[in-house]
């Protein structure tokens, strides 16, 4: 009964929310690979999310349970207002361990969105904001990181004027004067796309997704 009580609070304040235009901060979504039951996958948030698990397997590994992907395999994180961006500071935070070259993960509608992929070995990331799309990789001139069959940890952040690439906690990227990330409908998908979502059919990213694992995956607004 507590905690039931508790979903409709959290549910109600997150209405109250949206119909005030103010979206909280914070953590917005946190697979909690830890706790998956009967198929389902929850966030480790104030504001209850289950993403059905599907056809992916998980898997033990160092004592902590970590999401596969075989070719052509995915995961579509349920919709909601809450994991729109809207402007203010948008942070995604993926611990991987890819295999082989693909998409990793996206959010997109028609018009606007990102793709962390990887390509060559190499992780990198396009942006569509406004009417520019541009990527951030690491800088040919200092040397590119192959993250082949080790983990990696990314973290895209992009907010008004600045977009910023960290890799393993490394600063790798930084592109200035592009707009903050806002928009209504932008669906999140781990892995494989049938076909590319809209804003990157001419940017070069690759429509397969990646082969490998995710033991962590989180989006912040603040």
């Amino acid at each position: 009964m507590l905690r039931l009580i508790a979903i409709l609070i959290f549910a109600c304040a997150a209405a109250g929310a949206q119909l005030a235009d103010e979206l909280p901060t914070g953590i917005m979504l946190n697979l909690d690979f830890e706790q998956t039951r009967n198929g389902l996958i929850p966030s480790k948030t104030l504001y209850p999310l289950y993403t059905p698990q599907g056809e992916l397997g998980i898997e033990r590994f160092n004592g902590r349970n970590m999401l596969a992907f075989q070719f052509g395999q995915s995961l579509n994180i349920p919709h909601s207002s809450l994991l729109d961006p809207n402007g203010s500071e948008w942070i995604i935070s993926i611990r991987a361990f890819p295999l082989t070259d693909g998409i990793i993960a996206s959010q997109s509608n028609d018009d606007h969105g990102y793709a962390i992929y990887m390509k060559n070995g190499h992780i990198e990331v396009s942006v569509r904001n406004g009417h520019s799309t541009y990527t951030l990789k690491e800088s040919e001139r200092h040397g590119r990181a192959k993250v082949t069959k080790r983990w990696v940890t990314i973290e895209l952040r992009i907010k008004e004027d600045l977009a910023l690439l960290n890799l393993n906690r490394k600063r790798v990227c930084l592109v200035k004067g592009q707009p903050a990330l806002n928009g209504e409908n932008l669906r999140i998908r781990l892995g494989n796309h049938n076909t590319l979502p809209a804003p990157f059919k001419n940017s070069g990213v690759l429509s397969t997704g990646f082969t490998g694992a995710i033991n962590s995956f989180k989006i912040l607004r603040q």
